[in-house]
C-alpha cells in the first residue's frame, strides 16, 4: 500500500450521482469524507507512531476537457457541503508550482504507514483479550447451530458466533456475484533526499486521467510514487512488466519536477480490484447469510476499512446498517 489516504472514490461525484442516484452517491461521498477524521482519531489513540499526518490533495488536471469536469465536480462536491477549492492554471502554478491546466485541493487527506497501522490495531485487539493467528490459512468454514466453525490449514478448529473475511479480491472464489474486476498498479520509491524542494511534503497529487499517476512524500523524505495502472493477467505476467513500467513512472516525475534530483530506491507491483460503482462490498452475499465481508476494493482500501468497521460493528449489534445499501451484494 502506499497509503494515500483521500475521500475522493476512484468514480468522481458527478458519475456516482449517474449510477446510483444523487442521494446516495452523496452520502457514499460524505461517508469517505469523514472516515479521514476517524482515521486521524484511530490513530492518535493508538500508543504507538503510525506516521499519520494531515496532508492537502492535489487533484491536477493537464487538459481543457479534464479542467473542466474538474471544475463541475467542484460544484457538486460544494452542494454537498464538501470544502474544495478549485484552482485555474495561474493558481495551480502560483500555489503549487506545477505546470497543469487546473487542479482541485482539499486539506482533508492524509498519508500513515499501513505497516505500523496494522500491527498497531492488531497488538491492540490482542491486549484487549482478541487472538492471532499470524500465517494460517482457513479452509473450511460451516454453520452450527448458533455457531460458527472454521477450520484451519493445520486441523485446528475455531468456533465463533461472527464470521467476517476481509480478504479483498481473493474473496472472489467465495462469492458467486461478479463483484470486481482486477487491474495492477506499479510503484517505486526514492531513496532518502535532504528536502524535496520544489515539492512539500504536505501535498499529495493525482492526476485527473486514466490511469491516473499518483505521488506522496514519506516520514524520511522518500518520494513515494504510483500509476501505469493496467489489466492484471497473472503474477508473473504483472512482475515482468515492473522495471518497464517504473521507468515510465520515473520519467513522468522527472518531466513533472524538472529541477528535483532523485535516485529510484525500490520498484513493486501490486493487484487491486476496483468496482463499477468505485464503492466497497461491505456485508452478506446471498449464499452466505450471516457470514459477513468486508471487501474494500479500489483506491480506497484504508478510507473503506474505516468504514466497514461501523458497518460491520452495527451488522454484529442490530443485524443492519443504515448505510448497508451503498455497499451491499447484489445491489
Amino acid at each position: 500500500s502506499t497509503a494515500l489516504l483521500q475521500y475522493e472514490i476512484d468514480v468522481p461525484l458527478v458519475e456516482m450521482r449517474e449510477l446510483i442516484g444523487e442521494e446516495r452517491a452523496a452520502r457514499a461521498y460524505l461517508l469517505s469524507h469523514q472516515s479521514i477524521d476517524k482515521l486521524e482519531e484511530l490513530a492518535n489513540s493508538l500508543q504507538e507512531d503510525v506516521g499519520f499526518f494531515r496532508k492537502t490533495s492535489i487533484h491536477m488536471a493537464e487538459t481543457s476537457h479534464a479542467a473542466l469536469k474538474l471544475e463541475n465536480e467542484a460544484s457538486a462536491r460544494r452542494a454537498i457541503g464538501i470544502d474544495v477549492e478549485y484552482h485555474d492554471r495561474i493558481s495551480l502554478k502560483n500555489n503549487f508550482r506545477l505546470d497543469g491546466v487546473a487542479a482541485l485541493s482539499s486539506p482533508q487527506a492524509a498519508s500513515c504507514d499501513p505497516y505500523r497501522l496494522a500491527h498497531a490495531l492488531i497488538k491492540r485487539g490482542v491486549g484487549r483479550g482478541g487472538q492471532a493467528f499470524d500465517r494460517t490459512e482457513i479452509i473450511d468454514c460451516i454453520q452450527a447451530g448458533r455457531e460458527y466453525v472454521l477450520t484451519a490449514s493445520t486441523g485446528h478448529c475455531l468456533r465463533a458466533q461472527h464470521v467476517v473475511y476481509a480478504t479483498g479480491y481473493e474473496a472472489h472464489s467465495m462469492v458467486r456475484e461478479y463483484i470486481v474486476d482486477l487491474d495492477n498498479t506499479y510503484a517505486l520509491v526514492s531513496e532518502p533526499l535532504v528536502n524535496v524542494y520544489p515539492w512539500n511534503p504536505d501535498w499529495l497529487l493525482w492526476e485527473a486521467k486514466t490511469p491516473y499517476l499518483y505521488l506522496r512524500v514519506t516520514e524520511d523524505n522518500r518520494l513515494l510514487v504510483g500509476g501505469e495502472d493496467d489489466a492484471f493477467h497473472s503474477p508473473t505476467q504483472r512482475d515482468k512488466l515492473i522495471e518497464q513500467k517504473a521507468a515510465t513512472i520515473e520519467q513522468k516525475v522527472r518531466e513533472l519536477m524538472p529541477d528535483l534530483h532523485w535516485k529510484v530506491d525500490y520498484r513493486w507491483a501490486g493487484t487491486f480490484g476496483k468496482t463499477k460503482d468505485g464503492l466497497a462490498y461491505i456485508g452478506s452475499p446471498k449464499e452466505t447469510p450471516g457470514i459477513l465481508f468486508a471487501l474494500c476494493f479500489g483506491g480506497n482500501g484504508i478510507t473503506f476499512s474505516a468504514i466497514a468497521s461501523d458497518l460491520i460493528s452495527e451488522f454484529i449489534h442490530s443485524g443492519n446498517s443504515p448505510d448497508a445499501d451503498l455497499f451491499a451484494f447484489g445491489r
